[in-house]
């Protein structure tokens, strides 16, 4: 929420939209299991304990999760989706519709004698790249593919350009590995992949 209301005036933190999901994660999760949330829960539910008859706050947690807990499912959902939406943003807006702020980093880094194309051809191929990855996400179709991609390009980034303010970026780290290991979640089209694959196959001939 603060997050939103940050966004209401300062639009340069939509560079950080990838918090919204990890975060929209952590709150369908909650603590997991160990955690210090899931000892207190325990004591404050166990009859005749003092603790119990004192702590105001698991009651209402317990309650929360409660109601979340038909939406952990969708987790894997809120994740891609979300880190799909930065991507495109980063690609979309930061570099193809705002292409004067990456050619100066392909000009700072001098990655025209790494890969000899064009300023230009740069800036038009990783803001593709970032565009199409997040348009893959956001469908989840081929999910674990893409989180792998995007995996290795943070890596190759983050060692290419040591001082870039791609370190803002690390916690999407976190994401795509988790993306990688949960996979597109119920919504995804990936899920349907195996029947349009069948769909096509042709009818088996009848044996002579």
């Amino acid at each position: 929420l603060a997050y939103l209301v940050g966004l209401a005036f300062e639009p340069r933190l939509l560079l950080a939209l990838e918090y919204v999901p990890g975060l929209a994660a952590i709150v369908l999760l909650g603590g997991g299991r160990p955690s210090a949330d899931h000892m207190l829960q325990q004591v404050t539910s166990a009859d005749g304990t003092v603790y119990g008859s004192v702590d105001p706050v698991h009651p209402a947690a317990a309650w929360f999760n409660a109601r979340v807990d038909p939406y952990e499912r969708y987790v894997p959902t809120v994740l891609r989706v979300g880190v799909g939406v930065s991507f495109v943003y980063l690609g979309g807006v930061q570099k193809l519709l705002q292409a004067g702020e990456a050619m100066v980093v392909v000009e700072q880094y001098n990655l025209e004698a790494l890969l000899p194309i064009t300023a230009e051809a740069w800036v038009v191929g990783t803001g593709l790249t970032e565009l199409l990855l997040g348009v893959i996400l956001i469908l989840g179709l081929f999910t674990r593919g893409a989180a792998a991609l995007s995996f290795v390009m943070f890596t190759l980034t983050l060692f290419a350009l040591a001082d870039d303010p791609v370190l803002a970026h690390i916690p999407l780290f976190g994401l795509v590995s988790a993306i990688f290991t949960l996979g597109g979640g119920p919504l995804a089209l990936d899920n349907r992949l195996p029947a349009f694959v069948a769909d096509r196959r042709p009818p088996a001939s009848p044996a002579d």
